[in-house]
């Protein structure tokens, strides 16, 4: 089954306004093979049935997946804005990898001080013998050239002091990027909202396979784990207290019963 990364619900504040949500890690998935599968025709669906927005706000807060996934999100989105609807990215928490190309297709991104955005070659696995792994190779660096390159190059702040060349480093070195230096990189506006680090919705194991990942993302996302930890424990806790009390409850009842039954035969 294909878990559902995305959602879109309708704005408390404006009727006009989309929230779209992309928490967790971006699956793959073209085919349905049950009911219960999410796939791209499916976020295709979401954006026809957007009726009169006129605006979407774009929630960012994942590790990553799918380039493929990603890319023809992308496109769908791009689809949109051609028909006059503007896009505005927030970025919730962490955008690493291919996530961190969905802020910039947006009219606007807009981070906190407690995101992360982080950039670097594509990547993938792969397995057979040398011409495989050559074709592996040459579709990723079309990818990097084709895809990957113009749409961060879009959003660049001063093309003239970040060239191709540049940036190009800034993928091979898998580059982290704070508030700060991403809104010294990019075209991304940091707002003074004071908002804490969604609690990560993908699997932490992720981090796993970056070269570099600083300290202080280990650190929000050790928090972030231990943050859902303690709530699955907290509802575990309320869901036996809950049945145990459901437990006392029949069980009273079946006594009060039982002392009417004994009292109306013993009148």
């Amino acid at each position: 089954m294909k878990n559902k990364f995305w959602n879109f619900t309708n704005s408390n504040e404006n009727p006009q306004e989309v929230d779209l949500y992309v928490y967790g890690d971006i699956v793959s998935g073209g085919d349905k093979w049950d009911s219960t599968d999410v796939t791209l025709p499916d976020f295709q669906q979401s954006l026809d049935n957007l009726g009169d927005a006129k605006k979407i706000n774009m929630h960012i807060s994942s590790m990553g997946g799918s380039v493929f996934t990603t890319q023809t999100m992308i496109t769908m989105l791009q689809s949109v804005k051609n028909k006059g609807i503007t896009i505005n990215a927030y970025l919730d928490g962490t955008c690493a990898s291919c996530a961190s190309w969905l802020p910039m297709v947006a009219d606007n991104i807009y981070a906190y001080d407690i995101s992360v955005l982080m950039i670097h070659k594509p990547m993938t696995f792969a397995m057979g013998n040398a011409n495989d792994m050559q074709k592996q190779i040459d579709v990723l660096n079309k990818m990097e050239d084709s895809i990957m390159i113009p749409t961060y190059m879009n959003q660049i702040k001063d093309p003239k002091k970040t060239t191709v060349d540049d940036f190009k480093n800034l993928l091979a070195n898998e580059t982290w990027l704070n508030a700060q230096e991403m809104s010294d990189l990019f075209n991304i506006t940091i707002l003074d909202d004071d908002k804490e680090m969604v609690a990560y919705a993908g699997e932490h194991n992720f981090l796993n396979k970056y070269k570099h990942t600083p300290k202080y993302v280990l650190d929000m996302f050790n928090k972030s784990k231990k943050q859902i930890e303690d709530k699955d424990i907290k509802d575990e806790k309320k869901d036996a207290a809950e049945k145990e009390n459901k437990e006392l409850e029949a069980k009273i009842n079946n006594q009060i019963s039982e002392t009417e039954i004994f009292l109306a035969l013993n009148k």
